[in-house]
């Protein structure tokens, strides 16, 4: 990916660069948590848990003792699909480059092999939760 960050190939950014600031984080180590496949679009919706917590969380996560921000990333209009191997705990690297006019996302490692191509990719939902040890 070079110097380029996941979220620079996102359609509308903004709302993760909000939390993250000059410090986005990385699809390293992410849990994923399901994979949804949609027929309208066609979309694939991967809900993972990220790695790195802000370092300067919004106060109500802070207040509320949050240490796991969780999004939903949507690949929009997709052109192919590949999965192999699923898992109770599937802790992976992904890596997501721009060909031209087509996304592709990778699992570089982990217990699923997944392989995604597709038009966009949408942060389709953010929240943080509080996991506890």
């Amino acid at each position: 990916m070079g110097n380029a960050s996941w979220v620079d190939l996102l359609l509308e950014p903004r709302g993760i660069r909000a939390i993250y600031g000059e410090d986005p984080p990385t699809l390293t180590a992410v849990d994923l948590h399901d994979l949804v496949l949609h027929r309208d679009g066609p979309r694939a919706t991967l809900r993972l848990d990220l790695a790195q917590f802000p370092r300067k969380p919004p106060k109500k996560w802070a207040d509320q003792g949050f240490n796991v921000v969780q999004v939903q990333l949507t690949l929009v209009d997709v052109q192919h699909l590949s999965i192999a191997g699923w898992s109770t705990h599937a802790t992976l690297d992904l890596e997501i480059n721009r060909t031209d006019e087509v996304l592709s996302l990778r699992t570089k490692n982990g217990p699923v092999i997944l392989s995604i191509d597709a038009r966009w990719l949408v942060l389709s939902h953010l929240q943080a939760y509080r996991r506890f040890p």
